[in-house]
């Protein structure tokens, strides 16, 4: 399939920066009153997730005709013949720090080609930060490039990790993470994958990593990182539309994603 023109990509970058603010308007007028729909073992669905993943694909469908891998209706065939391109969308990323007015929240879309990440845009809808970004081309925070971090050792790193819903709590996995992560400086927990990686692309924190992660919590912060100069590294999961995930500056020695 041949590559998009740059005129194009960003065309679909305007087209993603226009649907994530649009929900993450409708969600800042929600207030953290959505109500849950359903209370799962480690997570909740919430009403405002669905009506903002609508108002997303309402968007994205006016102006593209590409699959789409969503948080709430799964995978959206493409329209007029197949393509490897692909949105992929979580409307609500953080969704319980949402429901309890915990303001570190956002909405994420990417378009991947395959499994290569194009774009990303997340929009931090609490402090109005918007982060966009282009693969080969840059990363910006409200239209100001951002780069990911020039940290060189992990002892001086910030590391980002959590623990999706599918995490297996047994001590052996748990003390594999910690054997890991204990030589970086901290170690933050925030709630929103897709927030974490946002950051390593603006150099605030230096690399992120989480197993059994959903591809639509990382799918755009992928992106980002690698438009502000970070890399990637991702492995499947045995856990459905997972994945596992490193992403960092370009000087840290990575950690191993098996």
């Amino acid at each position: 399939m041949p590559s998009l023109s740059a005129d194009a990509l960003g065309s679909y970058l305007s087209l993603a920066v226009k649907a994530a603010r649009e929900a993450g308007q409708f969600l800042l007028a929600a207030g953290g009153s959505g109500a849950v729909v359903e209370d799962l073992a480690r997570d909740i669905k919430l009403a405002a997730d669905r009506d903002a993943e609508e108002c997303i694909v309402k968007i994205l469908r006016q102006h593209s005709d590409f699959a789409m891998l969503t948080e709430e209706q799964g995978l959206l065939a493409a329209r007029g013949g197949a393509s490897a391109l692909r949105w992929i969308i979580d409307p609500l990323d953080g969704s319980i720090n949402f429901l309890k007015r915990i303001p570190f929240c956002c909405v994420s879309v990417a378009l991947w080609r395959g499994q290569e990440p194009l774009l990303g845009v997340i929009y931090d809808f609490h402090r109005e930060e918007l982060f966009t970004g282009r693969v080969g081309d840059g990363a910006w925070l409200n239209g100001k490039s951002i780069q990911a971090s020039s940290t060189r050792e992990i002892r001086k790193a910030i590391l980002c990790t959590g623990f999706p819903a599918s995490t297996d709590f047994a001590p052996a996995p748990l003390l594999q993470l910690v054997e890991q992560v204990r030589r970086y400086k901290k170690v933050r927990l925030l709630g929103s994958a897709a927030l974490s990686l946002a950051y390593v692309a603006a150099g605030r924190a230096d690399a992120y990593f989480e197993r059994d992660i959903k591809i639509w919590d990382v799918a755009a912060g992928l992106a980002l990182v690698r438009a502000a100069g970070g890399v990637t590294a991702l492995t499947d999961s045995p856990v459905a539309n997972a994945v596992t995930v490193y992403a960092g500056n370009h000087f840290l020695e990575q950690l191993k994603i098996t």
